[in-house]
């Protein structure tokens, strides 16, 4: 009924036991999300045309250069002329413009203080 367990987390039913947790492997945020570390960058959105997507402004994307993108990605690409980066779906960039990379995550911070 459920899947293989997920390294460093755990269900408890009724009153969880401290103890077993100690067997547990740490949850390490760097490797959940970057598999190619010398590939991958951060960039931070502005805008709010992606909020359907759930990706907001002041997000951070996770962007991976070393993918080929897939029709249904989220790309960053530039066009000569332009003065900043972009970001839509592989599908609609316009012709003649350049994809930096793929996005891979994104990061959303609620409390910000």
């Amino acid at each position: 009924m459920y899947g293989e367990p997920i390294p460093g987390v755990t269900t408890h039913a009724g009153f969880p036991n401290p103890a077993s947790d100690k067997n547990l492997d740490s949850l390490d945020i760097y490797q959940l999300l970057i598999k190619r570390p010398v590939s991958t960058f951060l960039f931070r959105i502005r805008g709010r045309e992606w909020k359907s997507l759930g990706i907001f402004d002041d997000d951070i994307a996770i962007v991976d250069r070393a993918l080929d993108p897939r029709k249904s990605d989220l790309v960053i690409w530039w066009q000569e002329g332009k003065d900043s980066f972009m970001i839509s779906e592989f599908k609609s960039v316009p012709l003649g413009a350049n994809i930096w990379g793929v996005v891979i995550n994104t990061i959303h911070q609620f409390r910000k203080d």
